[in-house]
């Protein structure tokens, strides 16, 4: 399953959320964070990651292979808590050069038994390969702040992926409170949205690093809403659950909880700052 989550102006959090909602996803699926946004990304940064291994180096490799693309696990790292991701390049320059290679081998890049959580970042018209991304996608996902100037950055970005005749219709996601009813929103948008990521200063500060439980954190409000999204998204999908799995078969707490260890000032009430960055 390939599911690809963007934004349009204003940032409000795709990196963070993408990785949260891999941090749930059932453990009984392989599931891998990979960062595709063409104006830069942020999780080699964060977490003192090497940049130049992942999506730059997966696509390089892909582009050399013969007969069949590479590994992909040779250009995978982990987030403390052990969830895989492949990084973006930091700089936009290189970026680019990521997002075009994308554009030449789209979703072929990533084998077809891991479902990926493909973090766009912000729409941009002219990059190609976030563009095949979003084709490719079994499901997109707007993410947006339900604000006047939030709303209307959404309505954009919606209508460039609507444009994708092969996509299915996307969904909305709103982090922090509104002041719009939510079926007010949706009619104005044309949109569901599956999900309103609540405000949780305490858990988004642990996840800052500051003192407190990552039980805590893995109980939040938070991390609730993150399970929702990665549960309807599998709504639709095949789902093998092996014999004698767990009846909760997410990851671990402690897993949760240190996959979350981000710079979340992305997040609503992490310092009572908007957000900036993906």
């Amino acid at each position: 399953m390939l599911v690809a989550l963007c934004s349009g102006k204003g940032s409000p959090g795709v990196s963070t959320l993408a990785c949260v909602v891999g941090a749930v996803w059932p453990a009984f699926r392989e599931v891998v964070v990979a960062e595709c946004d063409p104006s830069g990304n942020d999780l080699a940064v964060r977490f003192g990651l090497a940049p130049r291994r992942g999506t730059a180096s997966l696509v390089l490799a892909r582009r050399s292979a013969e007969g069949g693309g590479p590994m992909m696990d040779l250009h995978l790292q982990s987030l403390p808590g052990g969830l895989n991701v492949l990084t973006g390049p930091v700089n936009p320059d290189a970026a680019r050069a990521v997002d075009r290679e994308l554009a030449t081998f789209g979703h072929d890049v990533f084998p077809l038994d891991v479902d990926v959580l493909v973090d766009c970042g912000r729409l941009s018209a002219d990059a190609n390969g976030q563009q095949s991304m979003i084709d490719a996608a079994n499901r997109v996902i707007v993410v947006c702040r339900p604000d006047p100037a939030g709303i209307a950055h959404a309505k954009v970005a919606l209508e460039a992926v609507n444009r994708s005749s092969s996509t299915t219709p996307p969904f909305l996601v709103a982090v922090g409170q509104s002041r719009f009813p939510t079926r007010e929103i949706e009619r104005a948008l044309e949109v569901e949205i599956i999900e309103h990521v609540p405000t949780d200063p305490e858990a988004a500060g642990i996840a800052c690093g500051m003192p407190g439980s990552p039980r805590r954190l893995a109980r939040s409000r938070l991390v609730e809403a993150a399970r929702r999204i990665a549960n309807r998204l599998l709504d639709d999908a095949p789902v093998h659950e092996p014999d004698g799995a767990p009846a909760d078969s997410l990851h671990s707490v402690e897993r949760i909880g240190r996959a979350l260890a981000l710079s979340t000032d992305h997040l609503p009430g992490s310092n009572g700052q908007s957000a900036r960055g993906g």
